[in-house]
């Protein structure tokens, strides 16, 4: 096995390793992205709107995937499933522009186990990656009915 870059533990933020017991997180961005992408993800932060039925609230901050997050915010806010992350994927724009958020990791959920997926807004996709942690951190997406 060659060298991994992962997040391995608490007390070292990242670091490398050769270790198949460590965890392999992927990035929550795509590399070499421009910095306009995170000051899109920050007018989006915080602003709750209306998609397919559901209020969704985006938060511009990386986190591990906890179930109690999004309930921990209140007002019935919960993990968006696989199948609803599809539905408002188009959606996840900036408030003033209408620009569609750069590709990224978020937190979902499938059969009730939580999953990462990554939604491209601007190509209408989500796709489930492949990750063995939940230790693994991404952006978390809250929605409620509507």
């Amino acid at each position: 096995m060659g060298i991994v870059y992962v997040e391995c533990c608490e007390r070292k933020r990242c670091c490398c390793c050769c270790d198949d017991d460590w965890d392999r997180c992927p990035n929550p961005v795509r590399r070499n992205e421009p910095a306009s992408c995170e000051v899109s993800r920050i007018a989006r932060s915080n602003e709750p709107f209306v998609a397919a039925g559901l209020e969704v609230l985006f938060l511009n901050q990386l986190v591990k995937y906890n179930s109690q997050f999004c309930a921990g915010l209140g007002l019935g806010y919960r993990t968006p499933t696989y199948e609803e992350l599809e539905s408002i994927v188009g959606d996840l724009i900036t408030p003033n522009t209408n620009t569609p958020l750069c590709p990224m990791l978020v937190w979902a959920t499938r059969f009730g186990k939580p999953v990462l997926a990554e939604v491209d807004p601007a190509n209408d996709s989500v796709r489930l990656v492949r990750t063995p942690s939940k230790r693994c951190r991404a952006y978390p997406i809250c929605v409620r009915p509507d």
